[in-house]
This record gives structure tokens, C-alpha cells and sequence, in this order.
């Protein structure tokens, strides 16, 4: 990886179902009290029913050259409700500040206008900085299951995001 931005390559989740145990491995890392050993959530399961192509959830997958860089999937936030809004978006940790996250919230926007949705949600509590950077309004708080606070972000999409 040369330079601190480059254009990632995003596809879908389903295009690359045998990237679904890395990514559960880094899940659990990520967010071991819901996603680890005792943990409630079920990271490969979750994975796997995002390996759709038309209907939520729907996975992507930053990869290039085989490797995995990172992903995100649109899908029903529990947390917040609305729908659709972009959940588990991870970045590789020597891949982060080098545009791959922006580049997989940018493919969920696309991807969302032309699924035929208006607006999209995300909620945060680690990266507020990232959706406001790229055009998201502020629009509340949220409280999530292990009782961490952050916030609801929306981004209302246009036509041209849709094509």
C-alpha cells in the first residue's frame, strides 16, 4: 500500500463467501463482549446472512489481491431500528486513516440508492469523525447493549448515488 489514500476495491460479501471466517475472527477480536467467547452474538452466522445480492442484509468487502481489508453490510440496525443502516463496518488495523472505511460507507450509499432507499443510518461510538467527514448529518444518540453511548448519523441520498 502506497501513498495514505488510495481508491479501495469494494465488492459483495456474496462474491466472497469463503472470506467469512476471517472476517468472524476479527468480529470477535473487535467486539469480543458481543461477538467473543460468552458473547451473545454469533459472528459467522451474522456473516453469512449478509451473503445476499438484493435484499438486506447485504455484505461487501474491501479485498484486493485476496486479502481482506475491511467490510460492512447494510442491513436493520438493532441498536437504533431504521432501515437500512450500514452495521459492522471494520477496516484491517493497518489499513485504517488509509481510506478503506470511506470507501465501504461510500459502496453502502451506492448500494442503498440503488436498492431504491432515500436514506441510510449509521450508528457510532467510536467513529463519529468518519460519517461527518463524508456528508452524514448528526440526527441523535443511542444507547447500545452493552450500555456504550454514541450516535445516530443519516445520510439523505441522491439520485446520483443511486446510479
Amino acid at each position: 500500500m502506497t501513498g495514505s489514500r488510495q481508491a479501495w476495491p469494494v465488492e459483495l460479501l456474496a462474491d466472497h463467501a469463503g472470506c467469512v471466517d476471517v472476517l468472524a475472527d476479527w468480529f470477535a477480536q473487535e467486539w469480543a463482549p458481543y461477538y467473543g467467547p460468552g458473547g451473545p452474538g454469533d459472528a459467522r452466522a451474522d456473516l453469512a446472512a449478509r451473503c445476499n445480492r438484493a435484499h438486506l442484509p447485504i455484505g461487501l468487502v474491501a479485498i484486493r489481491d485476496g486479502r481482506i481489508l475491511g467490510t460492512a453490510a447494510l442491513d436493520r440496525d438493532t441498536a437504533t431500528g431504521p432501515t437500512p443502516s450500514v452495521v459492522g463496518l471494520l477496516a484491517a488495523p493497518d489499513c485504517r486513516g488509509r481510506g478503506v472505511a470511506s470507501a465501504l460507507l461510500e459502496s453502502a450509499e451506492r448500494l442503498a440508492g440503488q436498492l431504491g432507499y432515500d436514506e441510510l443510518f449509521i450508528s457510532t461510538s467510536v467513529l463519529q469523525v468518519l460519517p461527518q467527514r463524508n456528508g452524514w448529518q448528526q440526527t441523535g444518540d443511542v444507547e447500545f447493549l452493552n450500555n456504550e453511548r454514541g450516535k445516530v448519523f443519516v445520510r439523505h441520498l441522491t439520485k446520483s448515488e443511486s446510479t
